[in-house]
This record gives C-alpha cells, structure tokens and sequence, in this order.
C-alpha cells in the first residue's frame, strides 16, 4: 500500500471518528425540557445541597439557631393541627405506558400508577390506582462504538383526593449493555469497524414497578378530626366559580 492510499484510508477514518463523536454528544444532550423543574435540580440526590459557603461566621449561626427555632415550633411546610404526609415516604408505582431509550426524550412526561393506597391516621388519602406524573430525566439512546443506552425516569407528583399536590423525587433508573472491552479493542484495530459495533438500548414495559419518593412535607389542610370527612371520594372537590348573574 502505497503513501497515497494511507493518508485517504486514514482521511476516511478520522472523518467517522468526528461524526461519531459529535452525534454523540448531541443525543446525549437531547431536548431539555423539564417541565417547570427548577434548574440543576436532581430528582436523584438523596438531600437536598444549600450551598451556603458565601454566609458569614455570624449568618451561619443565625441560620443554624433559626433552623433549630422552626424544629422545636412547628413541623416545615405544615400548618399547626393539621396532618400531613412526611418527607421520604416511600411510594411503589407503577408505569402506565412502556417506554425505551431509544426515543424517549428528556422532560417527555411519562404516566405513573400508584400500586398501593397511601392511607394516613386510617383514612386513604391517595388511593390506588390513581394517576401521577413522572418524567424522563436523562435519555440517551444506544450507538457505536459499544455506547449503551441510558434511561432515567424521575417521578413528579400526585394529587390527594382533595387535590392537593404531592412533589415527588427519586425513580426509575436503568442502562443498555455495551460490548465493553471488545469494543475498545476493535476501536483500536479498526475505527470503522468499531463505529459498527451497536450498544443496546433500555427498555421499560408497561408494568414496571418502582419506588418513589415524597420530596416535601404535604399539609393536608385537614385535622385529626376532620381528615375523614375531607378525604370522602364522594365529596367533589376542585375549584368553585360562583357567577351572579
């Protein structure tokens, strides 16, 4: 093989190396759209990170006394009185609607199914089979070069039966294989034949149960004394508009 030749087979090589480096990337990225989820948010985190590295030796103390203040008075986000469901409690669910990571896309919404009721003092508040909302949180589907598919499904929320939102985190998490060091092998023995070498992508059926969990304290707006009767499936509940004519 002459010069000539090695420099076009080494021209045709570098090319595919490029354009399966930037196609990568771009479906990494996919199309954000979190559906009003704050910025830098991770469903996925197990706490929740102040960063408080800009507060003073004496911000700091206040902050740490008014915090010790609110857990001696009152418990955060819940009104005197009233019940409330507690951060971290744990929901099974379940997907409504098979999905794959070959073309979800990042911020699609995707339906849960709560699996068990969610019951408080005796009485249901969320009850099974009620529809939530979940979300894709990362999506990256399978490619060359081994590149396994990657899918994460983070949960968002529920409505109790007197509607009110319960946020949620935590979810779903999963990946495809890749061929692993055979690939990387035969990346280096032939570009062209690694960029041929698929990963595989993940897939969740219809069915597919999971945990999540409550991101906050949920006041219930109700008390001890009347949770039964606000909690009554019978009762219509949503907003009233009164027009006078």
């Amino acid at each position: 093989m002459n010069k000539k030749d090695m420099a076009i087979i080494l021209s045709v090589c570098t090319t595919l190396l490029v354009n399966t480096t930037y196609f990568s990337i771009t479906e990494a990225k996919g199309t954000i759209n979190r559906n009003d989820i704050e910025a830098n948010y991770n469903p996925f985190s197990d706490e929740d990170i102040v960063d408080d590295s800009t507060l003073t030796m004496t911000e700091r103390l206040a902050k740490i006394q008014n915090e010790q203040k609110e857990h001696k008075s009152a418990i955060e986000n819940v009104q005197d009185g009233h019940l409330y469901i507690p951060k971290k409690t744990q929901l099974k669910v379940e997907l409504v609607n098979a999905i794959t990571s070959k073309t979800a896309q990042e911020g699609e919404n995707v339906d849960i199914r709560l699996v068990d009721n969610l019951i408080v003092n005796g009485v249901v508040v969320i009850p099974k089979g009620t529809i939530g909302k979940a979300y894709v949180y990362k999506a990256r589907s399978a490619g060359g070069f081994g590149r396994k598919g990657i899918l994460m499904i983070a949960g968002k929320e529920f409505k109790t039966i007197n509607n009110i939102v319960v946020p949620l985190k935590q979810g779903l998490t999963g990946e495809g294989n890749s061929d692993g060091g055979g690939v990387a092998v035969a990346a280096v023995i032939s570009v062209i034949g690694g960029a041929f070498m698929k990963g595989t992508n993940i897939e969740y059926p219809a069915g597919t149960i999971f945990n999540v969990e409550v991101k906050e304290n949920v006041d219930l707006q109700a008390t001890p004394d009347n949770l039964n009767e606000i909690m009554n499936p019978n009762i219509i509940h949503g907003t009233e508009i009164t027009i006078n004519l």
